[in-house]
């Protein structure tokens, strides 16, 4: 069965770092589908952007990433694996979860598993499956 994963970027906090150093961006990777935010500039940035994402394997999951851009490359901020077993049915968006950033991806079989190494950055996240029609 086809679902419909909604997904909302919020906002961030991050934490020590200059604000004037951080233009930042967030990727969401689901299988072979990948979406990215605007890049947003300072310690606190809005982005408010709405993602929808389709997908019939409830035993994967989302990867978001955090990324701070620079001049010749962009630099990995932090990364959280949501596996998708665990997002709920509901009709319309809510106040969203402050979802913990961690420094490391934890691979199996050269798949994203999971998260590890919290930095302190969180990120305001929405997510939820659409109620079938």
């Amino acid at each position: 069965m086809m679902s419909l994963l909604s997904v909302t970027v919020k906002k961030a906090r991050f934490v020590g770092v200059q604000a004037s150093q951080f233009n930042t961006y967030v990727t969401l990777k689901l299988q072979n589908v990948k979406s990215t935010t605007v890049t947003v500039k300072g310690a606190t940035p809005c982005w408010e952007q709405d993602f929808l994402f389709e997908t019939n394997d409830i035993n994967t999951g989302l990867l978001i990433e955090v990324w701070n851009k620079g001049m010749l490359w962009d630099r990995g901020v932090g990364y959280h694996y949501l596996p998708l077993h665990t997002v709920n049915f509901a009709a319309e968006e809510g106040n969203g979860q402050w979802l913990s950033l961690d420094a490391e991806l934890v691979m199996r079989d050269g798949e994203v598993v999971g998260t590890k190494n919290p930095t302190g950055h969180t990120l305001l996240v929405d997510y939820r499956f659409e109620l079938p029609f």
